[in-house]
């Protein structure tokens, strides 16, 4: 399924999704509007909170916004922490990001790190620099500077009043610009 948010995003579309992370995750705490269809920063009080991370990657030869699922931020934490892996950031080896029903609620993700390193071209680190943080991002967006870009297509999500289900998560978990 073709994602139209445009190329400066990054689309997790079915199948095998390319990318190198350039960037730590910062949370943004979402909640699915059935009534617009839409994502809304999530506030106090709020019931199945979505928590996405969001990142600058680079794929197909750009370097992108993401909102990165949950499932998929657990994976680079995993990463991260593993002694085998030199994890800085950027993280100089080609992310495999497998989406099994992407944009439908059910949808499964595999990340699959590629051993050989790559090389992040000069130019790209130049245009990361110039980029607003992860944080900016998520203040931007809480402050509705700017619009929510949203990594599912949901209008295949019914207007039926049903809370999709979001996995118990621990915020803290998250933010690992460390």
């Amino acid at each position: 399924m073709k994602d139209e948010r445009g190329s400066d995003y990054f689309n997790i579309e079915e199948g095998k999704n390319q990318f190198v992370l350039l960037s730590h995750f910062h949370p943004l705490r979402q909640v699915f509007d059935p009534g617009t269809k839409k994502y809304r920063v999530a506030v106090e009080g709020d019931k199945n909170i979505s928590i996405k991370g969001v990142c600058w990657v680079w794929q197909d030869g750009a370097v992108k916004q993401a909102k990165m699922p949950y499932v998929v931020v657990k994976a680079v934490r995993a990463l991260r922490d593993d002694p085998d892996w030199d994890f800085k950031f950027p993280f100089p080896h080609v992310l495999t990001l497998n989406a099994v029903g992407a944009g439908t609620k059910e949808v499964k993700y595999s990340l699959t790190p590629s051993p050989k390193q790559v090389a992040i071209p000069q130019e790209v680190l130049d245009e990361l620099a110039k980029k607003p943080t992860p944080e900016q991002i998520v203040e931007k967006i809480k402050e509705g500077k700017v619009s929510q870009r949203n990594d599912v297509d949901t209008s295949e999500q019914p207007n039926d009043g049903y809370e999709y289900p979001t996995e118990e998560i621990n915020p803290e978990d998250i933010p690992f610009g460390d």
